[in-house]
C-alpha cells in the first residue's frame, strides 16, 4: 500500500488550527476570575501557555513568509496583495504576543491586569481577523493548486 503524500495545504490549516486552540487556552487563563490568578499555579499555566503560542506563531508565520508566500507571488501573482496583507499582520500579531509573554511576567496589580487585558483584546482581534483572511487563502489554494503545485509547495516547506 502506497503512503499518500502529506498534502502542504492541509498540514498549514491544521498548525493553524494548533495556534487557535492556543490563542482560546491564553484568554481563557487571561480571563480566569481573579481569585484564580492570584495562585502561584496560574500564573505558571499562563506564562507557559503564551510562551508556548509565542514560539509556535513565530514558526508558524516564518514557515508561511519563508515558504508559502513566495510561492504564492510566483504562482499565483493575482494573490500578492493578499499575501502582502497578511504578512503585515504576522508583524502586528508577534509584537502583541511578544508583548503579552512579557506583560504576563510583569502582572502584578490591578492596572498591570487591565492593561495585560486590553493587550489581549487586541491581539485577539487582530488574529482571528488574520486566521479569517489565511482560512481563505489557504481555501482557494485547496481548490486551485494541481499535484504538481502541491508537491512543489511541499518540497519547499520541508526544506524549512
Amino acid at each position: 500500500m502506497a503512503v499518500q503524500p502529506i498534502d502542504p495545504v492541509r498540514d498549514l490549516e491544521h498548525r493553524h488550527e494548533h495556534l487557535t486552540q492556543l490563542v482560546l487556552e491564553a484568554g481563557h487563563l487571561l480571563h480566569s476570575a481573579p481569585s484564580e490568578r492570584t495562585t502561584g499555579e496560574a500564573e505558571r499555566r499562563l506564562r507557559a501557555c503564551l510562551e508556548s503560542l509565542r514560539e509556535h506563531l513565530l514558526r508558524h508565520f516564518a514557515l508561511e513568509e519563508e515558504g508559502l508566500f513566495p510561492f504564492i507571488r510566483t504562482n499565483l501573482p493575482k494573490k500578492g496583495e493578499h499575501v502582502e496583507r497578511l504578512a503585515l499582520a504576522h508583524d502586528a500579531i508577534c509584537g502583541a504576543v511578544v508583548r503579552l509573554a512579557h506583560a504576563a511576567e510583569t502582572n502584578r496589580d490591578a492596572d498591570e491586569r487591565a492593561a495585560l487585558l486590553s493587550l489581549h483584546g487586541r491581539f485577539e482581534t487582530a488574529y482571528a481577523r488574520h486566521s479569517r483572511e489565511e482560512a481563505d487563502l489557504l481555501a482557494e489554494l485547496a481548490r486551485v493548486l494541481d499535484a504538481s503545485q502541491r508537491e512543489q509547495l511541499a518540497e519547499l516547506l520541508r526544506g524549512l
